[in-house]
This record gives structure tokens, sequence and C-alpha cells, in this order.
């Protein structure tokens, strides 16, 4: 009687549904329609059986991997959710072909929760939560960079929105062919912590490996996630703590790193940054890591005997890298940037072929990637191992692909300056062009001889060479173009300026006379042409108050040897002149002056009566005097000739 009673109210209900259905607009009919519809597949999303999509699940899989993977089984454990736990039971993933034998991952169960709706409009299927237990996992990465863990993406999303990982019983190997690392170890992760422990060989020395967190479990999305990593070696001991924007989120994070090596190169193998082999190191950083951009907000510590503070910015746009640094040295030992190996290398080199002053330095940028930057550095103090005249050095390094500038340079020598740019262009197929040109000023130039009681002047000098080389020294063996040093308004001793006018009874009276007496220098115009790394002399003039002196012969850079003789004239001849001109031979950093015999390795009691004895037979005409011929009468315009000296810059 109840059901009957009740049964014409809902079919006047139905009734009226009809009626209004009838009488609803097309376009309500529609939303209607859609309404249900979204909800039914809603109903389906939230039950749907799993379990019939592990085929395609397992196929899709081996098809990104590039391996084989199974699945024991797969399903719901809850009727009806949008974010359902599935179960999978026995999974295995095969290595890769070019991995290996065995297999990259063996779990007995993995229990994993995902939201189904953001998937739905793009957002990804990122797991909740993911409990683990009974893992195997072999971590294989070539030399290459070819790894068996990822698939060439970057993998810095890995665990956003992860907020509950349980991880039972699991064992892991990494073998990093481009590290040098070969570890295993365990994952641990509970209600308490995440701890990653391991220990192995770090390229043939014994070495630990632990990374620490707190439990990943009901955090935020973007809750600060601090965490640890420890790595101890006789190769490197390295330090690093910090905080992620939410568990695991690798995006965004700042971290502090602690780290000693005896080389540089093996922190470069851990954080994969392309540096070099060094001194033994000791250095602290703040970083700040965001999207794929990078902010050192600090560096600092000491490589070798040098002491150094410095930040960076490190973006990347489109496929490039953009670098903006800034590097500030207390003191600098360019010795510091080579390794033992390095320095052994060149030890071996410099007892081959002797001594250089040419640095060897590689400018081949080849190997190069898509990089761009510009750095500005400062160096307050240099350390050489022998003496030199630099002491100090700042300047602006730029790198555009495969084209370096070092520009607005500035070095502080022992007495004066020197200014100027190099440049580096590696964009064609051959060797690389080097530009050099540089301006030295505001210098005595007795300092710079070191023999200020024999001469004092102001000078100024330039280099301007361009050739191709792998290094600056094969560069400049094959350089075209000018080198010229300026000099005037000083004083040279007497002796000396007799010497060089080839005058024996001037040298001799000058010898004779005080120590300290002077004459006016007016100006020394050394002017060098180079074509293919061989430096011509074009001009070579000495000009003081009483004498003129002139030059010829080459420089070659490709061995540094000097061949170079000097001739002259006293405005007032003593008649008795010296026969052989002034020879400069050696090397550049090793050069022998000579005067028939006399200031020459083997100078002795005996040169010095053959040079008499020849001055005294040209005295008489029995000798005629050699060298360039020089004629010490009329004016010479040194302003101008120093102009031109020191304004030729490079051939076109």
């Amino acid at each position: 009687m109840e059901w009957n009673s009740r049964a014409p109210g809902l079919g006047r209900t139905i009734d009226q549904l009809k009626i209004r259905w009838r009488e609803a607009l097309p376009w309500q009919r529609w939303a209607l329609m859609a309404g249900g519809a979204l909800i039914l597949l809603l109903l389906l999303i939230g039950s749907f059986p799993v379990g019939i999509a592990q085929n395609w699940i397992e196929e899709s899989l081996s098809e990104e991997i590039g391996a084989p993977v199974s699945i024991g089984s797969m399903q719901r454990e809850s009727a009806f959710s949008f974010s359902p736990r599935i179960a999978l039971r026995d999974i295995r993933i095969q290595q890769p072909a070019w991995a290996g034998q065995g297999d990259l991952l063996r779990a007995g169960r993995v229990d994993v929760t995902v939201s189904i709706l953001p998937a739905l409009v793009g957002g990804g299927l990122s797991p909740r939560a993911l409990h683990a237990q009974d893992v195997t996992l072999a971590l294989v990465r070539r030399a290459s960079g070819r790894a068996n863990w990822t698939n060439g993406e970057s993998s810095d999303s890995a665990g956003r929105g992860l907020s509950d990982l349980r991880i039972s019983n699991a064992r892991f190997t990494l073998r990093d062919g481009k590290r040098f690392l070969d570890v295993a170890g365990r994952i641990a992760a509970d209600g308490k912590a995440l701890v990653i422990t391991a220990q192995g060989r770090f390229h043939d020395s014994p070495v630990q490996l632990q990374a620490t967190g707190p439990a990943i479990a009901v955090r935020g999305s973007h809750d600060p996630y601090p965490f640890a990593l420890a790595i101890r070696s006789p190769l490197l001991n390295l330090d690093a703590k910090g905080r992620m924007a939410g568990a695991l989120n690798t995006r965004d994070m700042t971290l502090d790193v602690d780290a000693q090596a005896p080389s540089l190169e093996y922190l470069d193998d851990i954080i994969e940054a392309g540096l070099f082999g060094t001194q033994p190191i000791d250095l602290t950083a703040r970083a700040h890591h965001k999207g794929r951009d990078w902010s050192v907000e600090r560096i600092g510590g000491r490589v070798g005997r040098s002491q150094f503070t410095g930040k960076a910015e490190i973006r990347k746009v489109d496929e490039r890298t953009k670098i903006d640094a800034d590097m500030r040295f207390s003191q600098l030992d360019f010795d510091d940037l080579a390794d033992d190996r390095g320095r052994a290398a060149q030890a071996a080199l410099r007892a081959q072929i002797g001594p250089r002053v040419l640095p060897n330095t590689r400018v081949n940028l080849a190997k190069v990637g898509p990089t761009d930057g510009t750095i500005r550095f400062e160096a307050r103090t240099l350390l050489f191992r022998d003496d030199s005249v630099f002491k100090s050095l700042r300047g602006t390094i730029r790198l555009e692909g495969k084209l370096l500038t070092l520009e607005d340079v500035e070095a502080g020598l022992t007495d004066g300056r020197m200014t100027g740019r190099m440049i580096v262009d590696h964009r064609s197929g051959v060797s690389p062009l080097v530009s050099l040109d540089l301006q030295f000023r505001d210098g005595r130039l007795g300092t710079l001889l070191q023999s200020p009681d024999k001469i004092d002047a102001p000078f100024g000098a330039r280099i301007a060479l361009r050739g191709r080389g792998d290094t600056i020294r094969e560069a400049m063996a094959q350089a075209d173009g000018h080198v010229g040093l300026v000099a005037g308004e000083g004083q040279v001793s007497r002796l000396a300026a007799s010497v060089l006018a080839q005058d024996m009874g001037k040298a001799i009276g000058a010898a004779l006379g005080s120590g300290d007496d002077t004459v006016p220098l007016r100006c020394i115009a050394l002017g060098l042409q180079a074509r293919r790394g061989k430096l011509a002399a074009a001009p070579f003039l000495i000009e003081t108050a009483a004498t003129r002196s002139r030059g010829e012969g080459t420089i070659s850079l490709d061995g540094e040897t000097i061949a170079l003789v000097i001739g002259g004239q006293a405005r007032d001849p003593s008649g008795l002149p010296i026969v052989d001109p002034i020879a400069i031979q050696g090397t550049l950093s090793v050069p022998v002056i000579t005067l028939s015999g006399l200031g020459g390795e083997k100078s002795g009691v005996g040169s010095v009566i053959g040079a008499v004895f020849k001055s005294i037979g040209g005295a008489l005409g029995l000798a005629d005097k050699k060298g360039p011929g020089v004629i010490a009468r009329g004016p010479v315009d040194c302003a101008a000739i120093s102009r031109s000296v020191l304004q030729i810059g490079l051939p076109d």
C-alpha cells in the first residue's frame, strides 16, 4: 500500500520532467547531456580498473626506457577515488642493451598514489605517495654521459608534489664513468628520515657518500625541505647543506658547499662544471638554483697560494648558457692554475727547449659549448716563482660562442702599467686567430732593464701581433704585425753611449773618469716589423747628445732567438774606433750581448786586449769598422719617429 501511494507521485514527477525536456531550448538540452556525460566520465575515471591497462603500461614504459618492463600484477586498492592507491607486484626493468647484462630495477612491491584530475588538464601524472619494498637498483652512466636512469631530458622536476615516500630494504649500485664513481649502497625512507649511503671507489681511491633529509610525509608542495650531502675521499672532501622548496624539488633550492681536494678537477667530476686541474683547493660557496638557472651569491677560498672571492649568475636562455661573474684575487699565482701533471709537462718542455717568454697557454676553443659570458676579474697581487715586473692585473673576459675577448686589461708593473686587449677567434674550422694589442706606459726604462744607474728615461711600448695557433706561443710564432719601444728625454751613462757609438777612445775616457758621468738621452726608437713570426728591425735608433747608434737584424718568435747588431758613431770621434759591432744574441729570456767577445759568456783578459788591438788597427786603417753604417751629423726628429713606432697597428 505504501509503494502504491507513492507511485503516483513519482509518476507525476517523471511526467513533469518529460514536459520540461520537451519545452527546454536546444542549448539547455545539450548542457544537460554534457553535464550527465561528465558525471558519468568522472565516475568511470574514479573507479577505473587499472589492471586492464597493465599491458599498455608495460609496453609504454618499455618503449620509453628502451628495455623490457614487466609487472607481475597491478590493481587499485580503493573502489572509488580520484587519487587512487595502485599496488604493483614483482616489477622488473631490464638493463638497456648498451648498459650491460642484468636488471636496471627489481622491486617486490610498490604502492603509488597518483592524482588523476591534474593529469587530465595537462599537469602530468606525478605521484603523491610512493611506498616501495625489496628494491634492487643498478644505475649505469657511460663517460659519454649516456645514463640508464634518464631519457636525456632534464630530471629537475623529480619529486615535485611528492608528499609521502617510504622505502625499505632497498639496495643500489652506481657505475658512473663520467664522475669516475663505482659505489654500492642502501636507500631508506621512513617516518623519520630519508638516508642514502654508499661506499666504493672514486677514481682509484676509496670513497664514502651519504645524503640525508627529513621524512617525506604530509608536507606541503612548497614547504622547505632541508638536506645534506657528504663525500669523503682522499681525492675530495665535500659537504653540502641546503633547503629545497618542497621535498626533492631540485628545481628550487639553496645550498652551502664546503670542499677540499688536491685539484679542482676532482670537484668538477662531481659538479660537472667544466673546470680544470689546479693545485690543492679549499673552497666555500653559497648558491641558489631556480628552474634552469644558478645564482652563486658568493664563492671564495684558495687554490694553492692564490686566494679569491667572487659571485656569478648562470642562466639558461633557449639552448645557451649565459654567465655573468666577478672574481677578485687578493693574490694570484698563475702556476696554481695547473695541477702537478701540468707543471711536470711544462717543466719537461722547458728542459727540452729552454726557458721561454711567450706563454704556452692553450687558446683552442673547439670544445667550448653553447656558452656566452662575461667575467670581470682583478688580481691585486701577482705571485711568481722568479722575480717579475708584473705586480697586479685586472680586466674583463667576454665569450660569445667561439669568440673570446680579453679587454680592459690593465697590469701594474714594477714601474708603469700595461693596458690592451687580446682576441681569440675560433669561429672558423682552422686554428684560432689570436690578436694581441698591448701598450706599456708611465714607466722608467732603467727600472725595466734593472739598470737605473746606467739609464733613466720614460718609455712607451706597443705589441700589436696577429697569428694562428692552438696556444699563444704557436700563434705568435706565425704572427704578423709590429712591436715598438720608444724612450727619450732622459739620461744614459757616458760609458754606455761611447760603447754604443763604437768609440774605444771615448769609452776608455769614460771608464777612467767618474762613473757617474751621463749624457742626455734624446730618444730610443726600436721598431720591429713582424712577418710570419720573424721580427725585422725597422727602425732601430739610439740618439744621445754625443752619439748616434743604429741597429739591424731579426728576432724569431719561433724559438725566441735574437740576431741583432748595433753600429754607432760619436759626434766628436776620438779616432780610436771599436771595429766590431755590438751583437745581441741568445734568446728573449736569456739575451747575450757581446763586443768582440766582451760582455759575453767567454769574455776575459784576452778578449779585452784583442778589442784594443783591433781598435788600434782601425785607427791606423788596418781594419775596417764593422756593423751598420752611421752618420752622426744632422738632426733627428725623435718625436715623429717615436709616434710612428707606437702607432703602427695590426696588418689588414
